[in-house]
């Protein structure tokens, strides 16, 4: 089992404790957005599913931040807070385990130290979609974390060869070619979307906002006029034509350090032929 699967399940176990069962009643005998759900695991299916009211399931997210911050039952609230947004976390997990020769033991760290500094720190005041604002700021968070890193070690690595008395060269071998990790992934999607354009015609929005961006369904449907159905019908398509046109498509360097169009049309293979919008998981 991978440390990101035992993440998983442990955060489920942590559900079924005397001290969570008895912390979730009391909560929600004081919180009628809880009336609906009568055990923690009700709570996580509603906040998981694809279907739902996304202002509710907003405003569960919200109170659950709430009391992380304030400490009541932090470690139980976390749990649930954690499985509530899993496949959206689960995602970001899987895309910067692409984006990096990190080991995967460092991805899983990585991810829980920025999605933990996130929900201490964000201000709900000023957060639109509770959703979006902590699965987006967690992956932007590790980036610029691994930005950071990389910087630092390209400092060391150009002091120490200022320091080589023979003149042949940096006594620290050169990391491989920096590409992707020095874009924000909003930059490069909107460059992929640029790419992708001439392959997927009028479904581009679609396959960027669905796809890529993780936004709700309905919400992206409306906003282009269309039936959620149909803007499923219509990625489903798109992604089969890319999965179609995979050996045709020239290298580009988009979404990862070494793989470019490749690694994208892999990230469609995995991440949508089970999770694409309307799919099942």
């Amino acid at each position: 089992m991978s440390g990101w699967d035992a993440l998983h399940r442990e955060l489920g176990v942590a559900l079924q404790s005397a001290e969570a069962r008895r912390a979730y009643r009391l909560v929600r005998s004081n919180w009628e957005a809880l009336s609906d759900f009568e055990e923690p695991e009700a709570l996580v299916s509603f906040l998981t599913a694809r279907e739902g009211d996304s202002r509710a399931k907003d405003g569960l997210l919200a109170g659950l931040v709430t009391l992380v911050q304030i400490g009541t039952a932090a470690s139980f609230f976390v749990a649930l807070l954690w499985l509530g947004l899993w496949p959206g976390l689960d995602s970001v997990y899987r895309r910067c385990l692409r984006r990096t020769e990190h080991p995967p033991a460092e991805v899983v760290s990585s991810v829980a130290a920025s999605f933990m500094a996130l929900v201490a720190r964000v201000n709900l005041s000023g957060v639109h979609r509770v959703a979006g604002t902590l699965v987006r700021g967690t992956e932007r968070d590790v980036l610029k974390a691994w930005q950071k890193d990389l910087s630092e070690q390209r400092r060391r690595a150009r002091l120490e060869s200022l320091t080589e008395v023979n003149g042949w060269g940096p006594s620290v071998a050169w990391l491989t070619p920096f590409v992707s990790r020095g874009r924000s992934f909003s930059a490069e999607v909107e460059e992929l979307r640029a790419w992708l354009l001439p392959l997927t015609g009028e479904d581009t929005a679609l396959v960027v906002s669905l796809v890529l961006r993780e936004e709700d369904a309905v919400e992206v449907a409306a906003s282009l006029g269309v039936s959620p159905e149909t803007a499923r019908k219509r990625v489903r398509r798109a992604l089969e034509r890319l999965r179609k046109m995979k050996k045709k498509i020239p290298d580009k360097d988009f979404l990862s350090r070494n793989g470019g169009w490749g690694c994208f049309l892999e990230f469609v293979d995995s991440e949508t032929t089970e999770r694409a919008p309307g799919g099942s998981r």
